[in-house]
C-alpha cells in the first residue's frame, strides 16, 4: 500500500506546493504498491521465548532494515533475547545454513529447485516491485506485455520498432547473473518457456541503480526496484499490461523473506519465524522495506540546478514566509481530526477498488458439460489475490453472464448468477438454467459495500440445447478429487445443483478435453449405462483413459504405442490427467481394458492443443497422479 511520509521535508514539500510564489524543487518519493508476500505459515507467533536465546541471521543487504526492526522489537518484546546479523549476500547464507553455521538465510530471490532439493525453504515476509526502465530520452511512450519484455531480455526482440517505437536497436541493460533482482525473473512464467539468457544485445551493468541508469541512454532498457526510480527525471519507467508499478497489477517483483532448513527444529529460528510473519508486524516490515529501497546507495537522482547548492545544515529562511500558512494548514487539518499527537504514521486507509482490475497471468476457463451444467477453472497467482483483497476484496465469487448475441463490453447481458467460491479451491460445477445459449463467467471478489473487482474473465462458450423431452433423468455421477463439489448451489428455480443430463443414446457418447494450462488438462465424459454394459459383456473390466500425443499425425487412426493410461471410477465423470509435454496435440479415448489386455473403446474426444506458456506452474501438483505409461501394441477397437 502507499506509504504515508511522517518527517518534515514532507510538510515542507506539502507548502512549496501551495505557496506558488516560491520557487523551489521537490522530490516527492511515493512507494510502489508491494506485492503481498503470500505468506502461508505454519509457524505460531511466540508468546514467549526464553531468556538467552540467540538467532543467526545472514543474508543480503535488501533485507537489512527489515532485519534491524524485526530483530529490534523481538528483542524488546522477548528481554534476554539477541539476534545476530550478518550480510554475506543470497548465495553465501544460503550454503551456509546446511552446515549449520546459520540458523535463517535471509535472501532477496525464490529458491532454485535444486536449492530446495537439498532441503531449503523459504518463508517470504514482502516484495519489492521491480520497475522496467528506459532513459529519460529514449523515444519509446508505449507499454509494453510480460511476454514482450522477456523476448527483449532473451534477444528475440531487438528494435524498437518491433514493439510499437521507431526503428532503433534495443540494448538491454543486464544486471550479474548472481543479481538478485535478475533472478527474480526467473519465477515467472513468460520466462520459462525458454532458456533463462540474455541475447547479444545485452549489456552488463553494475548491480546497482545508479550504474544501469547511466547505461540506458536513448536506446537501452533495464530494471530496478520501483521505490528507487518512482520520480527519478532521469528515468522512464515502463507500463506494463498499461499499468504503472504503483498498480498491484504491475506483474513483475523480487520476493523477500527467510530461508531455513526442513524440517526446521531450532527453537529460536522458530520464534523469530512466527513472530516476523505475525499480522501485528506487517505494517513496520511494509515501513522498513520501503526505507531499504529509497536508502541504497543511489538509488534516486536528486534534479541538479544551476544555482550554487547550500550546505544541508543551513537553514532555509524562505519557510518563515510559510508560518502564517503553517497555522492555517494545521488548523484545517485538526478540524477534520487528522492529525494524531502519536509518534506513530496515520493507519492509510484502503485504497477504493476499481471496478476492473483483470490481471494478465490470472485468467478462468469456461466449458460445458451438458445442457445443464458447466464447469468453471480458474488460475489466480496468490499475489494477485492478496493484494485484491488489500483493495477491499472479501468474498471470491463466479459470475455467469448471459451474453447471448450481445456484446458485453457494450451490452448489458441478459442475466447474471453469483456463484460463491472457496478460497482455496480453483474450479467449480455450475447449474445453468436456460440451454441454447451463449455465456460468460467472471471470476472476482466482491467488497464490504458490494462493488464488484473483476480478476479474470472467460471467452464465451455456447451452451448445447436439451431434448424437448419431457422426464429428464437427473444425474447421479460425482465429482473428481481437486472439484469443488460442495461448492454448488441452487439457481432458484428447481433444477438441482448439477441440474438435468440430456437423454443421450448409444451414439452420443461423448468426451470432452480441456486444457487447463502447460501441465495440466481436465477430462469430462458422458456415457449411456446401456453402452457400457455392452462393453463388459464383451469382457470389459476395468475402465480406463488413455492420452495420445498426436502431433504430426493422422487424427483418424491412434499412435499404438506411446500413450499414458489413468485409471477411472465407474461414477465419476471427469478426470484431472498431467501432461509430460507442452505445445502438442494430444487426443483421449475412455474405454474398457480387458482380462487379456484388449482395448475396448467407448469414446474418444477431439483434438486439442496444449498451450507452451501458462500462468501458474501445476506441475508438482500433479506428481501423485502420474500415470502408467505403455509402450507396447495393443488391439485398438475403431481405431
Amino acid at each position: 500500500m502507499f506509504h504515508q511520509q511522517k518527517s518534515l521535508p514532507s510538510v515542507a514539500i506539502l507548502f512549496a506546493f501551495t505557496a506558488t510564489s516560491i520557487s523551489t524543487v521537490c522530490l516527492i518519493i511515493l512507494p510502489a504498491f508491494a506485492q503481498s508476500s503470500g505468506v502461508s505459515t505454519s509457524f505460531p507467533v511466540p508468546q514467549s521465548v526464553p531468556s538467552g536465546t540467540k538467532v543467526q541471521i545472514n543474508g543480503t543487504t535488501s533485507m537489512e532494515k527489515i532485519n534491524q526492526a524485526l530483530a529490534e522489537r523481538f528483542k524488546a518484546k522477548f528481554p534476554g533475547t539477541n539476534v545476530n546479523i550478518a550480510y554475506d549476500g543470497t548465495d553465501a547464507s544460503l550454503k551456509a545454513l546446511p552446515n549449520g553455521k546459520i540458523d535463517l538465510a535471509a535472501i532477496g530471490r525464490s529458491l532454485t529447485q535444486e536449492e530446495k532439493a537439498r532441503g531449503l525453504v523459504s518463508t517470504p515476509v514482502t516484495r519489492n516491485k521491480i520497475a522496467v526502465i528506459l532513459g529519460k530520452d529514449n523515444p519509446y511512450k508505449n507499454s509494453l506485455t510480460s511476454e514482450q519484455f522477456a523476448r527483449i531480455f532473451r534477444g528475440e526482440i531487438t528494435n524498437w520498432s518491433q514493439v510499437g517505437g521507431s526503428p532503433q536497436t534495443i540494448r538491454l541493460i543486464d544486471r550479474p547473473e548472481n543479481s538478485d533482482l535478475r533472478q527474480s525473473f526467473q519465477n515467472y512464467p513468460v520466462f520459462k518457456t525458454a532458456a533463462f539468457k540474455t541475447g547479444a544485445n545485452a549489456v552488463k551493468s553494475e548491480d546497482n541503480t545508479e550504474a544501469v541508469i547511466n547505461k540506458l541512454g536513448t536506446d537501452g532498457i533495464g530494471y530496478a526496484i520501483a521505490d528507487q526510480v518512482i520520480n527519478n527525471p532521469n528515468v522512464q519507467i515502463v507500463p506494463l499490461h498499461n499499468v504503472p508499478p504503483t498498480d498491484p497489477r504491475y506483474p513483475f517483483s523480487q520476493p523477500l523473506g527467510y530461508a531455513h532448513q526442513r524440517p526446521i527444529t531450532n527453537p529460536a529460528a522458530q520464534a523469530f519465524l512466527g513472530y516476523a510473519t505475525a499480522l501485528e508486524n506487517q505494517q513496520i516490515i511494509e515501513e522498513a522495506r520501503v526505507a531499504n529501497a529509497i536508502t541504497t546507495p543511489a538509488a534516486v537522482s536528486i534534479p541538479t540546478t544551476t544555482t550554487a547548492t547550500r550546505s544541508r545544515d543551513e537553514f532555509p529562511w524562505w519557510i518563515l514566509l510559510l508560518f502564517p500558512l503553517l497555522g492555517g494548514l494545521l488548523w484545517w487539518l485538526l478540524s477534520r481530526r487528522t492529525l494524531t499527537t502519536t509518534s506513530a504514521p496515520a493507519p492509510v486507509a484502503a485504497p477504493v477498488p476499481l471496478p476492473v482490475r483483470r490481471t494478465p497471468e490470472s485468467r478462468i476457463i469456461l466449458t460445458p458439460r451438458n445442457c445443464r451444467d458447466a464447469y468453471a477453472y480458474w488460475e489466480v497467482p496468490d499475489e494477485v489475490r492478496q493484494d485484491l483483497q488489500r483493495l477491499g476484496g472479501r468474498n471470491l465469487k463466479v459470475r455467469l453472464y448471459d451474453v447471448t448475441d450481445i456484446d458485453m463490453d457494450r451490452q448489458t447481458p441478459h442475466s447474471m448468477k453469483e456463484f460463491d467460491c472457496d478460497q482455496q479451491a480453483q474450479d467449480i460445477h455450475i447449474p445453468i438454467a436456460v440451454d441454447n445459449r451463449d455465456y460468460i463467467a467472471e471470476l472476482g471478489y466482491t467488497t464490504n459495500s458490494d462493488r464488484w473487482v473483476e480478476i479474470a474473465r472467460s471467452s464465451h462458450v455456447r451452451i448445447p440445447a436439451c431434448e424437448p423431452v419431457g422426464a429428464i433423468p437427473l444425474a447421479t455421477a460425482g465429482v473428481t478429487t481437486g472439484v469443488a463439489a460442495n461448492s454448488l448451489v441452487s439457481d432458484g428455480t428447481g433444477v438441482p445443483a448439477f441440474g438435468a443430463r440430456p437423454r443421450i443414446t448409444k451414439d452420443e457418447s461423448r468426451l470432452i478435453l480441456v486444457p487447463r494450462d502447460s501441465r495440466d488438462v481436465y477430462a469430462y465424459w458422458e456415457v449411456p449405462e446401456a453402452r457400457k454394459a455392452e462393453l463388459q459383456q464383451q469382457g470389459g473390466r476395468k475402465l480406463a483413459l488413455r492420452v495420445y500425443d498426436t502431433t504430426g499425425i493422422d487424427q483418424q487412426r491412434l499412435p499404438a504405442r506411446n500413450f499414458r493410461q489413468f485409471d477411472c471410477d465407474e461414477l465419476t465423470p471427469d478426470l484431472h490427467i498431467p501432461i509430460a509435454q507442452s505445445d502438442r496435440d494430444y487426443v483421449a479415448e475412455l474405454g474398457y481394458v480387458t482380462d487379456d489386455g484388449r482395448w475396448l473403446e467407448l469414446t474418444r474426444s477431439k483434438v486439442v492443443k496444449v498451450p507452451s506458456t501458462f500462468s501458474v506452474d501445476n506441475a508438482a501438483r500433479h506428481s501423485s497422479n502420474t500415470g502408467t505409461v505403455f509402450e507396447r501394441n495393443d488391439n485398438l477397437s475403431n481405431s
